[in-house]
Order: structure tokens, then C-alpha cells, then sequence
């Protein structure tokens, strides 16, 4: 059904970075529960005033307000999918971040509410009333909303959408309560016992947590998470594999939203090419990245000695050094400047996320020291980057 809905609905449904297929794709997610949540709510208000049953008629109006996370859904969807203007000149992607948070705020909401009334059944039993007919159109929520999760999942992998992947966690949540609503109501009708707060209690817990996780996903690329390492590896394979480059580090890539990133990279080439050889080079990298993976990416090129033996000789006694400290360690942009007293070893070093400021500061003591031990004249110049990979 959700490939039949796609094939349908969506145009050029494979083209899921493209920024107006993605939003054809939100506004099939948003419409599409906006319908059936609506016909949940008719349903059961219809069926809870025919048989005078409030639950049933409490009950429709919490599908009316799923309706409106699609609404909000639909409405995030369509306003990131808006071009970059003067004022916001990156794009409105992360305005689905926002989305997916005020989704997570309303599922905590939900959660709450239910935890309140969980609380007052407890202190108040009350004995739940069985009838076929609203047993029935328990069952039927259950089924509807088990598929709208998984409708929504599907399409929030597909394109990378956070906002769709909180709706289906919020229709999945809605299906697990009506499941347990349905399994107390029989559970109480064959047995003298109430359990309906204790389990509400269970359940609304449930739905807290993953609504603070949903909050908790979306706050995260705000802030600045790290770096897609699958997206990093693709960027770096192929300036890497670029003819003329020997070799490439300091990525970073900034994201504004799923379907729009900018990124950063040196790239090295051989200090015998021509300014603008060099210059050709990167620029084809540049715009391969960007054909490829939709990425916008700046390339900065660092000349590497290729033809001097001696830089050879030394950066290998460096790569020695810099195993036995620590394997982890890499280093890049590696010069060597003749001085009257010095032989001055400039350099950059990457170290593992996880070290601290001493630590930091003994592996530049020991690189200092294990270079002298080689050449009294070896005078190091480090900087110290940090790897923002995942």
C-alpha cells in the first residue's frame, strides 16, 4: 500500500535529496493521517453517543489531536522545503528539527495527561464496561494506527526525516495505549481485579520516554551533532580519488536541515603543480561532490613536498614516533623550515575526541622529545585538530 501510495502521489519518488520531492513525499505522510485520524474521530464520537459511552467519545477527540501533529507535520514540512532568501541565505531545513520538537512536546503532553488520570484511577478504581461494538472499534484503532507507524516510518527513513519518524513514534505510542486499553477491559471483565491505573501508569511512562528521546534526536543537529560518517566516508572518497590529490583531512560539514549540507575539506596535492592546476583539480572534486551527494563543499589545497628526500626520510621517522605514542594519532600539513639554530618540523596533529588538556599536552612533549632524541635540531611546531566525525 505504501509503495502503491508513492508511485501515485509522489513525482520522481527516487530523487529523495531533491528538496520538492521530499516535500511531496511530507505532504502524502501529512494528508494521509490528517484523513484517517478525522475518520477515527468521526467513528468513534459517532459510536460513543449512540451507546452513551464517554471513553469511546474521549477517546475520538485524542485522534483529533493526532490530527493536528499532521497538521504540524505537514505544515514543518512545507515551510523547510522553502528556498534560501536574504535573510536565511543556508535554507529553512532545520525549521523540520523545530517541527519534530513541538511533535515530541505534544506526545509528552499526551503522556502526562494520561499519567494524571493513570494516578486518579488508581486512588478511585472504577470498573471498565465491556460492549462488542467498542471492543471492535478498539481493535480497528489499533490496526489503523499500527499501519500509519509504519507508514511513516518507511517514508522518514526514505528521506531522512526526523519530523516523520517522531509522527510514527507518536501513531506507535497510540497503538500500544489502545492495545493495553483493550487487554485491561478484558482482563477486568473475566477477573475481579483493577489493574486499569497500574497499567496507565506503565504506559504513560512509555510514552514520556520516547517522547523526551524524540525532543532529545531533534535538539541534537541544533545544537551541532557529530558528523555523518557515512556522508564524511562518500566526501572523502572521492576528493581522495581525484586525480592530483594525494590526500585529503580536516573535514567539516555543517547541516541545515536533511537535505542541505556545506562542508569543508583540505585536500593535498604535489607542490611541484601550478597554482592553477591545483586550483582545476579541486574545483572538479568540488563539483563532483556536489553532483553526487547534493553537498556544497569548499576545498583547500595543501602543497606536499614530493620530490625532497629528506622530507621523506623525516616524516617517517614522524609516522615511528607517532605510533609508539599512540596509533590513533595522524598528522597532515607537514613542512620542514630551515633555521640558523632550529630545524623547524611544522605540523598538524589529530587526537582522539576523548583527550583531555594534559593529556594533550604530554603528547606534545613526548613528540618533542622522541624528534630531538633523532636530531638534536628538531625543533617541533604543532597545532592540535580536532576530529569532528562521528
Amino acid at each position: 500500500m505504501t509503495e502503491f501510495l508513492i508511485r501515485k502521489f509522489v513525482k520522481n519518488p527516487d530523487e529523495v535529496t531533491d528538496t520538492s520531492v521530499r516535500l511531496g513525499y511530507s505532504r502524502l505522510a501529512g494528508l494521509t493521517g490528517i484523513i484517517l485520524n478525522v475518520c477515527l474521530f468521526l467513528l468513534k464520537l459517532f459510536t460513543g453517543i449512540v451507546t452513551a459511552s464517554v471513553s469511546v467519545i474521549a477517546d475520538s477527540f485524542n485522534n483529533l489531536s493526532d490530527a493536528s501533529s499532521n497538521i504540524i507535520a505537514l505544515i514543518g514540512s512545507k515551510l523547510a522545503s522553502q528556498p534560501a532568501d536574504k535573510k536565511h541565505p543556508f535554507g529553512h531545513g532545520r525549521i523540520e528539527y523545530i517541527s519534530a520538537l513541538i511533535v515530541a512536546i505534544v506526545i509528552i503532553e499526551v503522556g502526562f495527561e494520561s499519567l494524571k488520570s493513570s494516578a486518579a484511577k488508581i486512588l478511585h478504581p472504577e470498573s471498565t464496561e465491556l460492549t462488542a461494538i467498542s471492543l471492535v472499534i478498539l481493535c480497528m484503532t489499533v490496526l489503523v494506527k499500527l499501519w500509519m507507524a509504519v507508514f511513516y516510518r518507511k517514508i522518514g527513513t526514505r528521506i531522512g526525516s526526523q519530523l516523520l519518524t517522531a509522527t510514527s513514534t507518536d501513531a506507535r505510542n497510540d497503538c500500544i495505549v489502545t492495545s493495553v486499553t483493550i487487554a485491561v477491559i478484558l482482563i477486568e471483565h473475566f477477573l475481579p481485579v483493577h489493574i486499569d491505573g497500574i497499567a496507565g501508569l506503565i504506559v504513560s511512562a512509555f510514552v514520556m520516554i520516547s517522547g523526551f528521546s524524540i525532543a532529545r534526536k531533534t535538539i541534537e543537529p541544533l545544537i551541532g551533532e557529530p558528523e555523518n560518517a557515512v556522508l564524511a566516508k562518500q566526501i572523502t572518497d572521492i576528493v581522495d580519488n581525484t586525480d592530483g590529490i594525494i590526500g585529503s583531512h580536516d573535514l567539516i560539514m555543517h547541516s541545515y536541515g536533511p537535505s542541505r549540507t556545506i562542508a569543508s575539506i583540505h585536500a593535498e596535492v604535489p607542490d611541484t603543480m601550478s597554482l592553477e592546476d591545483a586550483h582545476t583539480i579541486v574545483d572538479r572534486a568540488e563539483r563532483t561532490v556536489a553532483s553526487s551527494l547534493g553537498v556544497l563543499l569548499t576545498v583547500h589545497c595543501d602543497p606536499v613536498a614530493v620530490r625532497d628526500p629528506r622530507v621523506a626520510e623525516i616524516r617517517a621517522k614522524l609516522v615511528d614516533v607517532l605510533r609508539e605514542i599512540d596509533p590513533r594519532i595522524t598528522f597532515h600539513d607537514f613542512r620542514i623550515i630551515d633555521g640558523v639554530h632550529h630545524i623547524n618540523l611544522v605540523f598538524d596533529i589529530v587526537v582522539p575526541f576523548d583527550y583531555t588538556e594534559d593529556r594533550r599536552a604530554a603528547v606534545l612533549f613526548d613528540i618533542q622529545k622522541k624528534m630531538s632524541e633523532a636530531n638534536q635540531r628538531f625543533h617541533c611546531h604543532i597545532h592540535i585538530d580536532t576530529d569532528y566525525s562521528a
